[in-house]
């Protein structure tokens, strides 16, 4: 769908903004509601319970655990398309920047909730959000622009392991990050 003649243009710049914008506004919905979580018990309880956390994750993502994470396991509906060239793939981005309305193919991000709820605050949640967007949006127009489908997910496949060592270390570094700025 994302490579057809539609998506030339105003589409996949609209697209690309919706994504950013839903991965801000759950950014913001989260740090807002941790706000409140954090008076229950002080910042060293949290930062052991997100360390924790991402030790789960972790050992999850390199395949010794399995266990499944919260998603809603339906795609974003075509019917938004009905609202024009720019409203449509727009509201299509914004749902899927948020998260919660498609598939998450990794627990990472279910890290990063408890870390912008618990430990982090304004600013950190809007780079988070517009990181989350923005990492969507490359996933998105590389798949697009690369060829087929068949041939981005071989490719994506025959590269997976590096790229989660990437990841988990990237996410361990900024982690260490957070937890350090908290306490």
């Amino acid at each position: 769908m994302l490579n057809s003649p539609v998506w030339r243009g105003w589409p996949q710049y609209a697209f690309g903004l919706g994504l950013v914008v839903g991965g801000v506004l759950a950014a913001g919905v989260v740090v807002t509601v941790g706000s409140l979580v954090r008076l229950i018990a002080p910042p060293v309880v949290w930062a052991v319970a997100v360390v924790a956390w991402f030790a789960v994750i972790a050992v999850r993502e390199v395949g010794l655990i399995s266990f499944g994470l919260p998603q809603n396991a339906r795609l974003v509906p075509e019917s938004v398309f009905r609202h024009g060239r720019f409203w449509g793939p727009f509201e299509f981005g914004l749902e899927m920047g948020t998260g919660v309305r498609t598939y998450v193919t990794s627990g990472l991000p279910y890290v990063v909730v408890p870390v912008l709820a618990l430990l982090a605050g304004w600013a950190p949640a809007l780079v988070a959000g517009v990181g989350f967007g923005l990492g969507r949006a490359l996933m998105t127009v590389s798949a697009v622009r690369y060829g087929r489908d068949a041939e981005w997910d071989l490719a994506f496949d025959a590269s997976a392991g590096v790229i989660r060592f990437v990841l988990l270390s990237a996410f361990a570094a900024a982690l260490g990050v957070a937890v350090v700025t908290a306490l």
